[in-house]
């Protein structure tokens, strides 16, 4: 919903004690995550047992109490949640020795997610202005169903019947008279899981059961009767009214979930069989390969169409290339809203990912919409956002499939693609076109055009690439799956191209709109396909004249394709984007504007060169251990550690964060080249870390590195290296470098409890 941001790092990257940062006051206060202290997810290596793990791991040295969270056991995902209490020295190193162990494939730390409330409103009782006019005229239909023919197909009798969708929420309250008012067999809602409790705070373990039940945030409620809620005087009927539902609570009374909690209720929804899977949460991400995008992007390769929601994050210190995790992932459909005036709701997030593939792909209305909402809290609410859109698309997907006879991800999001209607904008110059791509998708999405196309396409979408690896000549396959022959002619619609920087290398929350656009031309024009027959046309294109590549314009727009046969006419149309600019060329790493700190100062002071911090000594090094000094000088307080800010600016595939000893220090005999012209002892702990999205964040450090071992007394300095975008790993003169000050580091005895 509008106004809610739910942080979302499922199967998150970064170890070690990182905290977050933005540099936007709203976004900080608006966007929370803490790393939950001694809780991790492990994947397991084949043919491990998640109880026989927990045995040894129980078994491992310095192992105090291991307490088991959530076991997965999915064809997708094999592994296990659980919290650890050690007597091991640090966080870094208890998470270096599980993950080192043979039975872990891969490991990573539990993220706290908050959910705020929402910005709702609650009718109860009381009725709608749209409502009022609706009983006025019964006869009147839903204008969300209108504008995206859902009306169409519910007068040819399709409803959804014998699909299942699975939501992933704050639960449903089944109890509720429009959502059937039952939980199981013969109910609207049939079948789900919570996967997390009443009373999650955070650090406890989840408590799980099969009672989904909504009774205390309503977020869930409104996404189930938008799909499918009886009409009755209060509210319409949903957009699938006889599909049947999956509900997999996963966020708590309080907005609090977990990323194993999310994780869970994703494989849960796929083992249980649902036909289609919506969620309408997300992280800001911009990676298709965001970890729970991935495992999003596997669900769908496995056949499961899933409806993701973009975000809501335009204007909020994110602008180009934000669209939300998990939408960003390869084949999810990232959902997109628009206002009921038919233009996109301007707080629709921002594509396209890093690696310039389309997002979001489509949209429907998301804007004030009218739906059920827990019974004690009111029965019925008024709420915004790509929250509200994703389950409208999910439940147009139930219907084309019910058409089409199909639940192939791949052929539904291509006809939706290409059947969908672009809506306008006003560019900056004041002039009206269509938007651009990368905000709205394809357009909106049209269910009874894409039930009964008979010209398809063999891709839902084109990217001529950035202008360093320019595509000028693409190729896409068209099919007449229709009885006669089809007459097609080729034309180009172009939308508004975006700007993503301002000031230099700063993204722009707000960006500008200009109408100029590549120039497209096709080989051949016109086209005649027989009955079941299928042709290739080329598409050459130009880059566009008159942007700044200093500002990464982003251009888009449609190949629109008119066909006339003997049956009549259809026009379809085949979204494209493009970057202006080299994307190799823009900074991603903000150097200027980072910092070493001290992890005991409340305010990030900066601390002096030659600072020298005293921290714990580790227990396996106890003849490095020297006499506590006071703080004086350059003599930091015991105990303190250096936290360096770092801040991207754009997101980067790969950062290191690598600890150099300086010429006067012993362990620059085990330096080693780091291949990228430095000698290091290596990332400290918790590096490289993977997908960053632009943010900054603290990065303490308590003297271990990567490899488990630790750094001896003496005189060093940090390394940064972000790799570019569209960078090379391992090369160089790909990535981006920063040094820190230098400090020194000495042990002193851990501090007396």
């Amino acid at each position: 919903m509008l106004v809610q941001r739910l942080l979302v790092a499922l199967l998150g990257v970064a170890f070690g004690a990182s905290t977050i940062i933005s540099s936007d006051p709203d976004v900080q206060a608006a966007i929370s995550a803490t790393t939950i202290p001694g809780a991790y997810i492990v994947e397991l290596a084949d043919a491990i047992d998640s109880d026989a793990f927990i045995d040894h791991l129980a078994r491992e040295d310095g192992v105090e109490q291991i307490s088991p969270r959530l076991n997965f056991k999915s064809s997708m995902f094999r592994g296990l949640s659980f919290n650890i209490r050690s007597s091991i020295n640090s966080t870094q190193e208890t998470e270096a020795r599980i993950a080192a162990l043979a039975q872990v494939k891969q490991l990573w730390p539990i993220e706290i997610i908050r959910l705020q409330d929402a910005n709702i409103t609650v009718t109860g009782k009381g009725k709608s202005l749209p409502e009022r006019r609706r009983q006025a005229n019964p006869y009147s239909p839903y204008p969300p169903h209108v504008m995206t023919q859902v009306d169409r197909l519910h007068a040819e009798g399709f409803t959804g019947a014998g699909l299942r969708i699975g939501i992933l929420d704050t639960g449903i309250d089944y109890t509720h008279p429009a959502l059937g008012g039952c939980l199981g067999p013969g109910c609207l809602v049939t079948h789900g899981a919570d996967l997390i409790g009443d009373n999650f705070d955070g650090s406890s373990p989840p408590v799980t059961d099969s009672d989904p039940f909504d009774g205390c945030h309503g977020h869930g409620t409104h996404v189930a009767g938008i799909i499918a809620a009886k009409a009755n005087d209060m509210v319409p009927g949903g957009a699938a009214p006889d599909v049947t539902l999956g509900a997999y609570r996963v966020i708590a009374c309080n907005g609090l979930s977990s990323t194993d909690i999310m994780i869970a209720g994703l494989l849960k929804a796929y083992e249980d069989g649902s036909d289609i899977i919506t969620g309408s949460i997300g992280d800001p991400s911009g990676w298709s390969e965001h970890p729970f995008a991935v495992a999003v992007s596997r669900i769908v390769a496995a056949g499961v169409p899933c409806t993701f929601a973009a975000g809501n994050e335009a204007g909020a210190n994110y602008g180009l290339f934000s669209p939300a995790a998990p939408s960003s992932g390869d084949r999810v459909m990232g959902i997109s809203s628009f206002d009921d005036a038919e233009t996109v709701s301007s707080f629709t997030s921002w594509g396209p990912t890093f690696d310039l593939a389309m997002k979001p792909q489509f949209g429907a209305p998301g804007r004030n919409i009218l739906s059920t909402y827990p019974v004690n809290l009111g029965s019925y609410a008024i709420a915004s956002g790509t929250s509200m859109a994703t389950p409208l698309v999910a439940s147009v997907v139930a219907l084309i499939s019910q058409v089409r006879g199909t639940i192939n991800p791949m052929e539904l999001e291509r006809v939706l693609s290409t059947t969908a209607r672009p809506a306008n904008r006003m560019s900056t110059e004041g002039v009206s076109a269509p938007g651009p791509v990368v905000q709205q998708g394809a357009g909106m999405v049209q269910a009874f055009d894409a039930a009964y196309a008979s010209t398809t396409f063999n891709v839902p979408n084109l990217s001529f690439n950035d202008t360093s690896h320019f595509e000028s000549e693409q190729t896409f396959k068209i099919t007449n799956s229709g009885n006669k022959t089809v007459n097609y002619t080729f034309s180009h619609r172009a939308a508004l191209s975006a700007t993503t920087l301002v000031s230099g290398i700063y993204r722009s929350s707000e960006p500008d709109l200009f109408a100029s656009h590549a120039i497209l031309s096709f080989d051949p024009p016109t086209l005649e396909v027989k009955a079941g027959s299928r042709a290739t046309v080329k598409v050459f294109a130009q880059q566009p004249i008159g942007l700044d590549a200093a500002v990464l314009p982003i251009y888009s727009g449609w190949i629109l394709i008119d066909g006339e046969s003997s049956d009549g006419s259809s026009a379809l149309s085949l979204p494209y984007i493009g970057a202006a600019t080299s994307m190799r060329n823009h900074t991603v790493m903000a150097s200027d504007r980072m910092s070493l700190s001290r992890t005991d100062s409340p305010v990030n002071d900066i601390v002096p060169e030659n600072a020298i911090f005293q921290l714990p000594a580790p227990a396996i090094h106890p003849e490095w251990v020297v006499p506590v000094e006071p703080e004086s000088g350059l003599v930091i307080a015991p105990y303190a550690m250096p936290d360096q800010f770092l801040w991207l600016v754009m997101g980067s595939a790969e950062v290191h964060l690598e600890l150099v000893p300086i010429s006067a220090n012993k362990s620059l005999a085990a330096a080693k080249d780091n291949g990228y012209g430095e000698k290091t002892l290596g990332n400290i702990a918790g590096y490289p870390q993977v997908y960053r999205k632009p943010i900054g964040w603290m990065q303490s450090f308590d003297g271990q590195l990567a490899s488990g071992e630790w750094a001896p007394p003496g005189g060093y300095k940090f390394a940064a290296f972000a790799l570019k975008l569209f960078g090379t790993r391992g090369r160089a003169d790909n990535y981006e470098r920063y040094d820190s000050p230098e400090f020194e580091i000495r042990y002193v005895a851990q501090a007396e409890e």
